[in-house]
């Protein structure tokens, strides 16, 4: 009697049915997986390339050139003098400015800068006047270099007597 009744109400497309739904909602599962991890590496790349974004506008935007005469650096027996204009559309903090001598990073205890009327941020247009403390450079040719806090550099070539 019970194997009459289970082969009455045994019906094949449930049992098909059931495997789809299963299927369908492993493969909503997996689905929403993926969107969740590419929408992190979206976002992800999408912060970065901003960020980028922003610090290639603001090198593009700033500008420094050396203005002095490579012919003639002042040197007063214990410094010597650069002059470098910010010839950019950015305004420069002083205090993240490095100096090189040479390839030579210059402690910043050697250097003394000083801007037009006591300036701290050196705006465009500005003359900075750049002092340089170390020992009299052996005779024959130098080389230097300004690096502005984004990377922007400019370097001139000296020669020595």
């Amino acid at each position: 009697m019970l194997t009459i009744m289970k082969k009455m109400f045994r019906n094949d497309n449930a049992d098909s049915a059931m495997t789809h739904l299963i299927f369908f909602i492993a493969a909503i599962v997996v689905a929403l997986s993926v969107v969740a991890v590419l929408t992190s590496n979206v976002q992800s790349l999408t912060g970065s390339t901003a960020v980028s974004s922003q610090i290639m506008a603001e090198q593009l935007r700033t500008d420094i050139t050396v203005i002095s005469d490579p012919e003639m650096i002042p040197y007063d027996s214990s410094s010597y003098t650069f002059y470098v204009k910010n010839t950019g559309r950015t305004e420069l903090a002083t205090g993240f400015i490095n100096i090189f001598i040479d390839g030579e990073l210059i402690a910043p205890a050697n250097v003394n800068m000083t801007l037009p009327a006591g300036e701290v941020i050196w705006r465009t247009g500005d003359v900075l006047e750049i002092d340089i403390s170390i020992s009299e450079l052996s005779a024959g040719d130098h080389r230097f270099l300004i690096a502005a806090e984004n990377g922007k550099t400019d370097a001139i070539n000296f020669r020595t007597t």
